[in-house]
């Protein structure tokens, strides 16, 4: 196993933390701006005003970026911000993202012949279950129908994954950039056809700073920075030791939204939500339990 530098540790603990808290700024910002728009206004920016600075990636067909783009923007990020905007907490959401994870795995064995683990299993199963106290505990209608999307966004992240691993891809950066281009389009027009000229005008009449700002962390800070920090240490360290530290997201993601938007934790609801991260934890941390527990044995028969 190779030594982490201590400033690339330090990056992905700021990158996972930040990821996690951005949660709560998609909340917030949903209080002053409809989610169409919003998930729209993000990905524009993180094309523009890149998009005319940085490369088309390389050997890769326009419709590769242009599915990922759809994927990611009206996948991921507009089921993700729709879920939230009908009542799913930023720390729930934090944590069903991370199912990502297991549908990850789940195509790496459909597609690429992968194989997966007893303990991948065990902790898909623990955290099924949590998932299940989740949506027990969940208290309306709307909520129940937002996690059925956050859910679905994990399954498009996971998608977008399977993506970028088919078509090789190598420039992380660019290929993000130009493919939230792709995905402007489609959102704008679900917007319009939606919602109508409301939200269009909106922006022209109650458009905040706040959500602003907000909008600008989304796209360049938890996008942008987030996914060049990440793919760069995915790069240059074993996936297995980078990967299990993205259990510090929900981590950060439900003491953020506690902290800041005094987000209730009932004994129930902490319950779910310990029993969830335990089921991601030890799936992500799999292949070092399986090396621990491989070592020892060798020990053991010396």
């Amino acid at each position: 196993m190779i030594k982490m530098d201590l400033r690339d540790l330090l990056l992905i603990l700021v990158v996972t933390v930040m990821w996690g808290s951005n949660y709560s700024v998609i909340d917030i910002s949903l209080d002053g701006i409809d989610p169409y728009m919003l998930t729209a206004l993000r990905l524009t920016f993180c094309a523009f005003p890149l998009v005319f600075f940085v490369p088309k990636p390389k050997n890769i067909s326009s419709s590769t970026i242009a599915l990922y783009g759809f994927l990611f923007g009206v996948g991921m990020c507009w089921l993700m911000n729709y879920g939230m905007f009908l009542g799913v907490s930023a720390g729930v959401t934090s944590l069903l993202l991370q199912f990502s994870a297991f549908f990850t795995v789940i195509w790496g064995v459909m597609l690429f012949g992968e194989k997966m683990s007893g303990i991948q299993v065990a902790g898909i199963l623990l955290a099924l279950v949590g998932l299940m106290f989740i949506i027990n505990v969940t208290e309306t209608q709307g909520q129940s129908h937002g996690l059925f999307l956050i859910l679905l966004a994990a399954l498009c992240w996971s998608l977008c994954n399977v993506v970028i691993k088919k078509s090789k891809v190598i420039d992380i950066f660019s290929f993000v950039v130009w493919s939230s281009l792709y995905a402007i389009a489609p959102l704008y027009l679900m917007t319009y056809w939606a919602r109508g000229a409301a939200p269009f005008q909106a922006l022209l009449t109650d458009f905040k700073a706040p959500v602003l700002l907000s909008i600008l962390f989304q796209a360049y800070v938890a996008t942008i920075f987030g996914y060049w920090a990440w793919n760069r240490l995915i790069r240059k360290y074993p996936a297995s030791q980078v990967a299990p530290l993205s259990i510090i997201i929900p981590i950060s993601g439900i003491v953020t939204s506690w902290y800041v938007l005094d987000e209730p934790i009932g004994g129930e609801k902490l319950f779910a939500l310990v029993l969830t991260v335990l089921g991601i934890a030890l799936f992500m941390c799999a292949p070092k339990i399986a090396n621990c527990i491989a070592e020892s044995a060798l020990r053991h028969r010396k």
